[in-house]
């Protein structure tokens, strides 16, 4: 009898860890009219009309839909030097509510936030397309 009590217990605390709740899934393209996300486990591309950036792998999504991840941001536009833009350090934040996304950047070494874009799960990805 101790076997198949032991067996229910298991069943049980599986149960209530499937039940648990969880953060939304996160990962996939998200896209709007001024900037998109492509996520993955190990990080993401995000791109404006005027700008690009990525995310590190390091990002967090919290139970309650925040999404958190460092990376760098690219700015667009005018005469690219040689190498190409450089890169300005930067914190990515979004809140998650179903299928909508907010996302707010923040350069940090100059202080300048970016956003909020908002996007869609599956939404178009946007092209750059500044001169």
């Amino acid at each position: 009898m101790r076997p198949a009590r032991f067996s229910l217990l298991g069943f049980l605390a599986t149960m209530v860890a499937c039940a648990s709740p969880t953060a939304p899934s996160v990962e996939g393209v998200w896209g709007g009219t001024e900037a998109s996300l492509s996520l993955a486990r190990d990080g993401g591309v995000v791109t404006y009309l005027c700008g690009s950036g990525t995310m590190d792998s390091s990002w967090t999504l919290s139970r309650d839909g925040q999404l958190a991840g460092t990376g760098v941001h690219f700015f667009g536009g005018g005469p690219i030097p040689p190498g190409g833009q450089p890169p300005h350090p930067a914190r990515y934040s979004a809140r998650i509510d179903g299928n909508t996304m907010m996302l707010t950047v923040t350069v940090t070494d100059l202080g300048q936030t970016l956003g909020p874009f908002r996007m869609v799960r599956g939404g178009a990805v946007v092209s750059e397309m500044c001169v």
